[in-house]
């Protein structure tokens, strides 16, 4: 419930200050897994508005990027959205690895930013870790890819739109390095060809640019 109220309040939040457009279906149960490029702090919460409220999201972050700041700390905490990921230590991958598949065996939706960082540029995608594809095959979840488009740079009343793509089907398997690697690069394929071939034109003057660095 908590999820659901905090997801509201950024959807009316999002629609207040930028255009947001939605092309393709999202989904409103899981197991889903959904891949997304990542471009800027809006992403996240861009997303988990996105979904049907009645769905259950949560969003693989890492954790010294979601707990930069202390009161966005303390609200994701609270929210419980986020499963936090500690690039730099084995074994709290191994908790988030957990804390996913648990996830996804309760039917929930989990985001993944496979590129595992922020590249602050427009339409631009990085190579995938191979973390998305072990997860996948651990899991035998269809994986949903979704372009974000507009968030690199932010103002008042930017166009930022969800593109969602055609879900994969993956049979649950083991997931050997060739097979998590190989499902890594057909996956990055799949949200690459999302990719918009034209982007919304951009104003004159553009109001509250501030906005792209808030977080």
């Amino acid at each position: 419930m908590r999820s659901r109220i905090a997801r509201l309040i950024v959807r009316g939040l999002f629609a207040a200050i930028f255009r947001v457009r939605h092309y393709g279906a999202l989904p409103a149960r899981g197991p889903l897994l959904v891949v997304a490029n990542h471009q800027g702090w809006a992403d996240g919460f861009l997303l988990a508005a996105s979904f049907p409220l009645s769905a259950d999201v949560r969003l693989l972050g890492d954790r010294e990027g979601t707990g930069k700041v202390w009161w966005w700390r303390a609200v994701l905490r609270a929210v419980g959205i986020v499963i936090p990921i500690e690039r730099t230590s084995t074994t709290a991958d191994r908790a988030a690895i957990a804390a996913t598949l648990a996830a996804l065996e309760r039917g929930e939706i989990v985001v993944v930013f496979a590129e595992g960082r922020v590249s602050r540029v427009e339409s631009s995608l990085g190579p995938f870790a191979r973390g998305v594809g072990y997860l996948a095959l651990r899991s035998g979840s269809p994986i949903l890819p979704v372009w974000l488009a507009g968030t690199a740079e932010l103002y008042l009343r930017k166009e930022l739109a969800t593109i969602a793509g055609t879900p994969r089907l993956v049979p649950k398997d083991a997931p050997t390095k060739e097979a998590t690697r190989t499902l890594a690069l057909a996956l990055h394929d799949d949200l690459a060809r999302l990719e918009p071939s034209e982007l919304a034109p951009e104003p004159a003057h553009k109001r509250m640019r501030w906005l792209t660095n808030l977080f």
